[in-house]
């Protein structure tokens, strides 16, 4: 047992240690910036993720459609550096990436930029939206989550609290570990079909499994896989050994379920990661007494009533963690109210609250209406139960389908990190400008300018001053000098410190004795 817990330890202060990773990864940056016009084919392109990301595919898809794809990519701690093909022509390409965050999920994206002249449209970046496969990663989810809570949590309720109900218990555990387990090889093969952005007929591909069993969703699966497995030996061990075991696999659920995801991932990650395991290992618990609970209302009065209080006096300080650890997650995920309603993550946050409302209803029903009258010895009351504990489990079913719907929503607090550049298009009668603000939202930004004469050639400009302000606001305006990168490209670094209108101004010095002005309307979201 000692050793079991130093074990049991050490994973979960490896997932409590702080990271800087927000969760979700989203570009914030890229060079060429996205409607960049350039005079020449670049060397290197750039993309600057918000965190360090694993890259899965990056393809250069030229104005024709013809697509290649890019190899040799540096990694710079959340920078990317790619070299594109040897050849890049004039016109315009579409810079079409998929990288892997840090909560194990793929995340996609394209830039776009013309080489030479702006003369054509850009091509469509190929974008993978499969349904089935969407479906299949649900379903496979849905099996493991009943797995690691209805058989592991049910394994540690038989080994822990004890009773007549272990033979059946084994058959139906069993059962539903072996199907998560059997779901656990399926969805290393469906995460590696999704990292890539292919269908189901390129399941069989060897790549495949390699991608989906990388980063932490390999981890995550490893201990899931790990704690059905000790789940599954608990059955059949019984005594001291079992009980271990079965420990090892309710601690196994809350550790599967932190070492991945967006809320596991969120900073602060010494919060969040531990307030996950208690999250996962409450909810397995309660979750897997069911089962026994309605095994044990069959039997002679004096086991229900024995086996009902002894649970009876434990399930208040799981729902009490259970409830603590899910308001936690709830405030760092959603970071403001509104976005329980005006995003796709808190809607499906909104359902689960309502269902969870109706399962603790039940629960509180059972506690303090049906729980005495057993004690009492009516025999309806306990028929009662075994109703009662089947709505339980209908709405545990539909918990478990609504929360693997996040695996397709990111969280507000992803989606506040992951805004997306703004770009202006500047037009004078001397002068044109494409200015790109990197992140197109409040907060300090990063401003790329590319300058053009009105026949989009080349303009060679001696010094750049870029202004910000916002009238309407009364914010006086906020002057600094862009420094250049060569071939018309300028680049400066400033702070927006609200959303709203802004005027946006540029001062081009062409020589000692020649200065353009151009401003225009910009809308900081």
């Amino acid at each position: 047992m000692r050793r079991l817990a130093a074990v049991l330890c050490l994973l979960l202060a490896a997932l409590m240690l702080p990271s800087t990773a927000f969760a979700h990864a989203s570009l914030i940056a890229s060079s060429p910036a996205d409607g960049a016009l350039l005079a020449r084919a670049p060397a290197t392109l750039t993309l600057t993720f918000n965190e360090p990301v694993e890259p899965l595919t990056i393809r250069i898809v030229d104005q024709g459609g013809a697509m290649e794809s890019v190899t040799e990519i540096r990694r710079d701690g959340a920078q990317l550096v790619l070299t594109p093909p040897p050849v890049l022509g004039d016109g315009a390409h579409v810079i079409s990436w998929r990288v892997a965050s840090a909560d194990g999920h793929p995340v996609s994206g394209s830039v776009t930029f013309w080489v030479g002249r702006r003369d054509v449209d850009a091509p469509q970046a190929v974008r993978s939206n499969d349904a089935l496969l969407r479906g299949a990663i649900w379903l496979a989810r849905l099996a493991i989550y009943v797995g690691l809570f209805v058989g592991a949590g049910g394994a540690f309720f038989v080994a822990w609290m004890r009773g007549p109900f272990a033979p059946a218990m084994r058959v139906i555990g069993s059962s539903v570990e072996l199907i998560a387990l059997a779901a656990l090889a399926l969805s290393i093969g469906l995460q590696g079909l999704d990292a890539l952005g292919l269908s189901l007929s390129s399941l069989p591909d060897a790549e495949v499994w390699a991608v989906g069993a990388r980063g932490s969703f390999g981890l995550s699966a490893a201990i899931a896989s790990a704690a059905l497995l000790l789940a599954l030996l608990s059955h059949r061990v019984g005594g001291i050994g079992g009980r271990a075991m079965s420990l090892g696999a309710l601690a196994g659920v809350g550790l599967a379920l932190a070492a991945t995801g967006h809320a596991a991932n969120a900073s602060p990650r010494w919060l969040t990661a531990p307030a996950v395991f208690v999250h996962g290992a409450a909810l397995a618990f309660w979750v897997g007494s069911l089962v026994p609970l309605a095994l044990a209302m069959r039997e002679p009065r004096h086991t229900a009533v024995d086996v009902l209080m002894r649970f009876s006096r434990v399930i208040p300080f799981a729902v009490a963690a259970l409830l603590a650890s899910g308001l936690l997650l709830a405030v760092v995920q959603l970071e403001r109210v509104d976005a329980l309603w005006t995003t796709n993550y808190g809607r499906v946050l909104a359902v689960k609250l309502v269902l969870v409302a109706l399962l603790l209803a039940v629960a509180l029903w059972n506690r303090l209406y049906l729980t005495p009258r057993i004690g009492q010895g009516s025999p309806a009351s306990r028929h009662n139960m075994r109703r009662t504990i089947a709505a339980e489990l209908v709405l545990v079913a539909a918990i478990l389908g609504v929360v693997g719907l996040w695996r397709f929503t990111p969280p507000p607090r992803a989606l506040m990190v992951a805004a997306q550049p703004f770009f202006t298009h500047i037009h004078t009668g001397r002068m044109m400008a494409d200015v790109t603000l990197s992140p197109g939202r409040a907060g300090p930004v990063n401003i790329a300018i590319q300058l053009r004469t009105p026949d989009e050639e080349l303009l060679s400009a001696k010094g750049v001053s870029v202004t910000l302000s916002s009238p309407d606001n009364g914010i006086e305006p906020s002057i600094t000098e862009a420094r250049s990168l060569g071939d018309g490209q300028w680049q400066a670094s400033m702070a927006v410190p609200i959303a709203g209108h802004w005027t946006l101004a540029l001062d081009v010095l062409i020589s000692d004795f020649d200065q353009v002005h151009a401003e225009t309307e910009i809308q900081i979201k």
